[in-house]
C-alpha cells in the first residue's frame, strides 16, 4: 500500500509570529513535523550599531548577547525566546524595540536552529532554555541579577514550560503563546491522527506552579495561534504574589 505524503502549511509574518510546515506521512502528524528551522542569517543587530557578542554554551547552543547604546543602557536583561521557523536572526527584529529602550538582550537558537547543533524536539527546546537561564543566573557579574523572559509564540510556550525552574526571574512576557502543540494540531486538523506528545507537555500544567509575575499579550484576530490559547493560560488557576495581566490587541497587518 502506497502511503502518500501531504504537506500542510500556514505562515505568518516572521516578525510577529511563527510559521510551520507540517509533513503528514500516511495522514499522521508527528513531533518531527512541529519544527521548521533554517540556518540563514536574516539580520545582524550589529548592522544597526548594537554591540553583539557570540556565546556558545557547551559548544552547542548559539546565543547572541546584544547590548543597547551605552547612553541609554539599563540594568535589566531580557532573555528572548523566539518562535517557530527560521531562527533567532529573523525573530530578533521583533525585539529590537527593547534595545531602543535601553535593555540588553540575550537571544538564543534552540538545537537545530541557526548555528545551534542538534535536532529540535519538544523536550529539547525546553532543555535548551533551561541551559540558557542556568548560565545567566550562574554569571551575575556578566548578566546582572535582574532578568526577565520574553517569549513569542513557540517561545512563549517554552518559557511557560520552564518558569517553575527559575523563580528568580523578575517577570515573564508571554506573547501569542500556544499552550500545547498537540491541542493546536488536533484543533487545526481534527481528521488526522496526531502523535505529537500530549501528556506532560502543556503549559497549563506548569503555569500554576510558577510565582513569577506574568504579562500575557495576544492579538484577538490571530489566525495562527488562536487568542483563546492565551485566555486559557491566563484563566488557569494561578497563585501569584503579583497580578497576572492580559492585554488584548488587534493583530498586526503582517499576520493572517
Amino acid at each position: 500500500m502506497h502511503l502518500g505524503v501531504l504537506i500542510l502549511s500556514f505562515t505568518s509574518h516572521p516578525l510577529h509570529g511563527w510559521q510551520a510546515c507540517f509533513i503528514v506521512a500516511g495522514m499522521m502528524i508527528t513531533e518531527q513535523s512541529c519544527f521548521y528551522p533554517d540556518s540563514y542569517v536574516y539580520f545582524d543587530p550589529a548592522s544597526k550599531g548594537f554591540q553583539r557578542e557570540d556565546i556558545f554554551l557547551d559548544d552547542r547552543i548559539h546565543c547572541w548577547f546584544i547590548r543597547p547604546q551605552p547612553l541609554n543602557a539599563k540594568q535589566s536583561l531580557i532573555v528572548h525566546l523566539h518562535g517557530n521557523a527560521e531562527n533567532m536572526t529573523s525573530h530578533i527584529t521583533g525585539a529590537l524595540f527593547l534595545l531602543d529602550m535601553g535593555y540588553p538582550i540575550l537571544a538564543f537558537d534552540y538545537g537545530g536552529y541557526g548555528r545551534s547543533k542538534g535536532t529540535p524536539t519538544l523536550a529539547g527546546i525546553q532543555d535548551d532554555a533551561r541551559e540558557v537561564f542556568s548560565h545567566i543566573f550562574a554569571n551575575p557579574d556578566k548578566f546582572g541579577s535582574c532578568v526577565f523572559g520574553f517569549g513569542q509564540s513557540m517561545g512563549a510556550y517554552t518559557l511557560a514550560r520552564v518558569l517553575p525552574d527559575f523563580p528568580g526571574l523578575k517577570g515573564a512576557i508571554l506573547e501569542a503563546g500556544l499552550h500545547s502543540f498537540h491541542a493546536l494540531f488536533c484543533e487545526a486538523y481534527p481528521a488526522l491522527a496526531c502523535t505529537v506528545p500530549d501528556k506532560g507537555y502543556s503549559a497549563l500544567d506548569t503555569l500554576p506552579k510558577s510565582t513569577v509575575p506574568k504579562l500575557f499579550i495576544h492579538g484577538t484576530d490571530d489566525g495562527v495561534v488562536p487568542y483563546r490559547c492565551t485566555r486559557l493560560q491566563q484563566n488557569r488557576k494561578i497563585s501569584l504574589s503579583w497580578k497576572v495581566s492580559a492585554i488584548s490587541m488587534p493583530s498586526s497587518p503582517g499576520r493572517p
